[in-house]
């Protein structure tokens, strides 16, 4: 049996059909930015109440957090927990918002196996049939520059999460500034590293450029705004 789920599928259609969501990956893969475009558009599709669960603890910005406010008026919760000093900690009611059928709940976790062992406890619940694991590559980043380092990153985080599929939602970008032209090349290298393994059915790409990209491609397209924005980076 595969562990891949529902890769011919377009993720705007999941977003449709499923009720939680639980992204991992990478360090620096675009996770917090998707899982907040994820939140509002189920806030905005469904009327429901939508939860987030900040559980990375590895990096001091771009956080799902620091949205906390502006996204309370879009209808969205987003939990964290603050960390003193290294010790680990653990966010609060993440089993009851998986179980709670009037809730969508959306999992941010942080890049790397270890970081992903915080979600082995809930695997029982991230195992249910409404529940997406969601595996953000990007193939600009230093340890996707081959199907092993690829392969070897991927089975170390999904085991640690103890999940026993996933659906790989591909993410080429270069920053604020990437080019069309830039994602196409990003697409076209993860399709060349994974071969005939597994085809990505679906992209993550920058509102700015999705009209543009669109016309170049027939993959499913995901387009995002970009949220996580600081005064000091050049745009």
């Amino acid at each position: 049996m595969s562990i891949f789920y529902e890769m011919d599928k377009d993720f705007g259609e999941l977003l449709k059909e499923k009720k939680n969501f639980l992204f991992i990956g990478e360090a620096g893969s675009g996770k917090s930015e998707i899982v907040l475009n994820v939140a509002a558009k189920l806030a905005e599709q469904t009327g429901a109440k939508v939860q987030v669960f900040d559980m990375d603890q590895s990096k001091p910005l771009y956080r799902s957090r620091d949205m906390k406010d502006a996204f309370a008026q879009k209808g969205v919760e987003i939990n964290y927990q603050l960390q003193f000093l290294d010790a680990p900690t653990v966010v609060g009611g993440v089993a009851e918002s998986l179980m709670n059928k009037d809730v969508y709940t959306v999992l941010d976790i942080g890049g790397g196996h270890n970081a992903a062992r915080v979600v082995g406890v809930y695997a029982h619940l991230l195992k249910d049939d409404d529940t997406v694991p969601v595996y953000v590559i990007n193939p600009y980043r230093p340890w996707t520059k081959s199907l092993k380092a690829i392969d070897e990153t991927m089975s170390d985080i999904v085991t640690a999460a103890r999940l026993n599929r996933i659906y790989i939602l591909g993410n080429p970008n270069l920053g604020y500034q990437t080019s069309a032209e830039e994602f196409m090349e990003g697409l076209a290298r993860l399709d060349e590293m994974l071969g005939g393994i597994v085809t990505v059915g679906s992209f993550v790409v920058r509102d700015e450029i999705y009209d543009e990209v669109k016309n170049m491609t027939d993959r499913h397209l995901f387009p995002i705004e970009l949220f996580l924005t600081y005064s000091w980076v050049d745009r």
